[in-house]
């Protein structure tokens, strides 16, 4: 019988909304899951916890307040993909991940991404990209990709049912081709905010650039030991206003690619 399946994405689309739709932001924390295999250079699967979270709860522009690490969490993230392919292709690999809902394993499936086999970031159209299908029948997918003139920039497509929504990327200086960077206050290196900009006119959406109130996703800092010895990260979500549900839940699938495009190649490679 056909009508079952409609009637699961009905009622999964209001379980999400519930469960995001009054969120002004979300806190994405890795958790430092095999962390003993990276310390032996392997690659373990990536697994998240989510919780709700408020501009006012980012510190200094890059941590995040102790109550608000502690709140409860709400879903609950993992990544499936191939052990050989995860060790030996890391930037290439496929994978999903799946979103349970509340804080631990077990809870019932609100949500996956899919990340096909790709090339590693790059200025072609085969570069990472994931995409989710969403409850109510709803696709979205983000994509990430060298952009010129700034070619050492990470550049991210959002795009639902293939219309463009945003572009996702840091701020920019020197005439485009580098990334505005402010030393003394840990911009670059303890924190990194990308902003949501119009496709069309190219502006920042909701605000203005280093005000942590405005809609980015923000790489905060994740503690001394997590930064040096794992690739697990830390990331503050604040949405652009008027957003529902369903695209929050796709914005989360544009961290899981940010994460895996950008941050966790950088720690690889330092590490």
């Amino acid at each position: 019988m056909q009508a079952k399946p409609q009637q699961q994405s009905m009622l999964g689309a209001g379980k999400l909304n519930q469960i995001l739709g009054d969120k002004r932001g979300l806190l994405v924390k890795q958790t430092p899951r095999g962390c003993l295999l990276e310390l032996m250079g392997c690659t373990a699967k990536s697994e998240y916890k989510i919780s709700g979270m408020n501009p006012g709860d980012i510190q200094d522009g890059y941590k995040i307040s102790e109550t608000a690490m502690n709140k409860e969490n709400i879903l609950y993230a993992l990544e499936e993909s191939n052990c050989l392919i995860r060790n030996f292709a890391a930037e290439s690999r496929p994978m999903t991940v799946v979103v349970t809902d509340g804080g631990e394993a077990g809870g019932a499936e609100v949500m996956r991404f899919v990340k096909p086999a790709t090339f590693p970031l790059c200025s072609c159209n085969c570069c990472p990209l994931m995409s989710v299908e969403l409850p109510g029948g709803q696709k979205a997918e983000s994509q990430v990709y060298i952009d010129f003139p700034g070619c050492l920039i990470p550049h991210f497509k959002y795009q639902e049912n293939d219309k463009h929504i945003y572009n996702v990327h840091p701020e920019k200086c020197c005439g485009g081709f580098c990334i505005s960077c402010d030393i003394c206050k840990g911009k670059g290196t303890l924190y990194m905010p990308f902003y949501f900009h119009d496709p069309n006119t190219k502006a920042v959406i909701g605000g203005e650039y280093d005000d942590p109130s405005t809609p980015q996703i923000r790489k905060l800092w994740a503690g001394l030991a997590m930064e040096c010895c794992t690739t697990a990260d830390n990331f503050a979500i604040t949405f652009p206003p008027g957003v529902d549900g369903i695209r929050k839940a796709g914005l989360l699938g544009l961290t899981f690619l940010l994460d895996f495009a950008v941050f966790e190649k950088k720690k690889e490679s330092n590490n």
